[in-house]
């Protein structure tokens, strides 16, 4: 299979250009037009539908709550299973994955310092070092490390260069573009 390559169009002068920048400026305002015009669209559907959307939720969540009033009423319905199956569906309780939480009056940092006091907690403390590269960036850019300081331990600063089109909206008449 054979690919046809298109070529850009070459700009040589500077008037050809004002012109490129102008069908830019059209095409991202069209652009804005467009995704203005859209959203509002969406937002119209998402009104038409939100008081019904909001009112089902709501009713979901009060048959669910009686449903499960119900359920722990009832532990004998469910025998040793942790569900039921109806015709239409089925109810029952989850258990959750395990998780750890604090005893009342204790922080995390108090069980931190708990660990630490014991033989075998000290592996259950984690001690996390990362490079601070903003006080090594505020550093380089005070003249206080120079390129041969952050070379030699193995970095270097680097700065990207991007092109940019920025077109003046507010100026720029909508035209049609060819398209």
């Amino acid at each position: 299979m054979s690919r046809i390559k298109l070529t850009a169009p070459i700009i040589q002068t500077r008037a050809a250009m004002e012109e490129l920048v102008g069908e830019i400026a059209a095409l991202t305002i069209e652009q804005r037009k467009l995704t203005a015009e859209m959203d509002r669209q969406v937002q119209a559907v998402r009104e038409k539908y939100d008081v019904h959307l909001g009112e089902l939720k709501k009713l979901v969540e009060e048959k669910t709550t009686v449903a499960q009033a119900w359920a722990e009423a009832n532990p004998a319905e469910f025998g040793k299973r942790k569900s039921i199956d109806f015709m239409h569906g089925q109810v029952g309780f989850r258990t959750g994955t395990p998780k750890l939480a604090t005893l009342k009056k204790w922080t995390w940092l108090m069980v931190q310092k708990a660990l630490g006091l014991t033989t075998w907690g000290i592996g259950y403390i984690r001690t996390k070092e990362t490079v601070d590269k903003e006080a090594l960036l505020a550093s380089y850019s005070q003249k206080l490390l120079s390129p041969e300081d952050v070379h030699s331990i193995g970095l270097e600063v680097v700065q990207e260069e991007s092109f940019f089109v920025e077109p003046r909206l507010t100026e720029v008449e909508t035209r049609s573009v060819a398209a």
